[in-house]
């Protein structure tokens, strides 16, 4: 089904009555993706006061209330998380796990795929932005990394592959850290899979919560999303959102409509309370777990079917990946002053969100002229194993 296709079925909900369908596909994953990554540089620009304090800040609303929903947005690395877990597991859902000999092959296709091509793209951005390091300042790669040895080549090297954050060297950009959580993601999610399969959503979210917080991980940035991980899986393997939207407190459609926006309303609200509150830090991963499945349902019942909003926020989430690794760039590294000279904390962030759009949109273009996305598919294509066969 074409892109233009899927978005015509996401607006018009009577097209999705088969309770097979899906309302939280590609495109509406998108969509989320496009407000994760503008809570992403709210957070980034706004979440203290030291962040900007060299500047001159204006003020709309009161600043406590700017950085305490700055703070709150913190949440868009659960939402980026729960995104990838739920697509891998909607991947996962087509193979023949009733065909125990040849799951294997099948899942090692799926994982190799996608990790190529997580990496595929991290590895792109980080050595070009290595390249202009060595133009605009190449001392930073000498503090991050240290003099030109074989010790600073192997830093580089885990950086480069996303391993910085998990095996704790040294990293060029904090941003990277991400990049560890979804390797992690990527390898965890087809054994979180398998294992529901196994034993069932509620007995699988169970083991997972006691798990959570009972053992002790020496990574907090895993600790925090493995429970987020866990409901990406059962939210797409029970169609979850889709039973939401699809949840009737009233049987007037406008009745209906209102009392549902006044209830995620509150949810929203009240969830915003809790994460900011005295219980933030000890029940991270519970709130990580819970606000991206709100988030999503408020979306593809409401947010998503905006004329115009949606076709602009499915463009950011699409070049959602690109604006992560490189709006730091702007922000602290090099251009810190230019991007904090716009004064009001709105414009700030819709020039930071403008200046990295179009960074991503160059990147992108740079991709083919480079024919780098036929190199990504034939690397994919080399790992790709067929069944043996000893398992057909």
């Amino acid at each position: 089904m074409g892109l233009s296709a899927r978005k015509r079925d996401f607006m018009n909900q009577k097209s999705l009555q088969n309770p097979g369908d899906d309302l939280f596909e590609k495109y509406a994953s998108n969509c989320l993706k496009g407000i994760a990554i503008i809570m992403l540089l709210y957070h980034h620009c706004f979440r203290n006061s030291g962040l900007y304090s060299s500047y001159e800040i204006v003020f709309l609303l009161p600043e406590r209330y700017v950085v305490y929903i700055a703070t709150f947005c913190k949440v868009c690395v659960g939402v980026f998380a729960f995104i990838s877990a739920y697509g891998l597991t909607k991947k996962m859902m087509t193979l023949p796990t009733d065909q125990p000999h040849t799951l294997s092959t099948s899942v090692w296709n799926v994982m190799s795929s996608r990790l190529v091509k997580l990496l595929a793209a991290f590895i792109f951005v980080f050595l070009l932005t290595d390249l202009f390091a060595l133009f605009l300042g190449p001392e930073r790669l000498v503090a991050k990394y240290g003099e030109l040895s074989l010790q600073s080549v192997q830093y580089w090297l885990l950086d480069l592959f996303g391993l910085a954050e998990l095996l704790g060297t040294p990293t060029f950009l904090t941003t990277y850290w991400y990049y560890s959580l979804a390797i992690v993601l990527v390898l965890l999610v087809p054994v979180l899979y398998l294992l529901r399969e196994r034993i069932g959503s509620p007995a699988f979210l169970a083991l997972i919560f006691v798990i959570n917080f009972t053992v002790t991980f020496n990574n907090d940035n895993i600790y925090r999303y493995i429970l987020c991980i866990a409901a990406g899986v059962v939210c797409a393997r029970d169609n979850v959102i889709t039973r939401i939207v699809r949840l009737r407190v009233h049987r007037n459609d406008r009745v209906n409509g209102i009392c549902k926006f006044l209830l995620y309303a509150a949810a929203l609200a009240l969830l915003v309370y809790l994460r900011n509150g005295v219980l933030r830090d000890t029940l991270w991963p519970l709130w990580e777990a819970v606000i991206p499945v709100t988030l999503a349902s408020f979306g593809c019942e409401f947010l998503f079917r905006i004329p115009g909003l949606h076709q602009v926020l499915s463009f950011l989430g699409v070049h959602s990946g690109n604006i992560f690794l490189v709006h730091n760039l702007f922000r602290t590294v090099w251009f810190g002053s230019f991007t904090y000279s716009f004064r009001y904390p709105e414009l700030i962030i819709a020039v930071l969100l403008i200046v990295s759009l179009a960074t991503s949109i160059v990147i992108e273009a740079l991709k083919k002229v480079l024919r780098y996305p036929a190199l990504v598919d034939s690397i994919v294509r080399r790992l790709h194993r067929e069944p043996t066969a000893e398992q057909t």
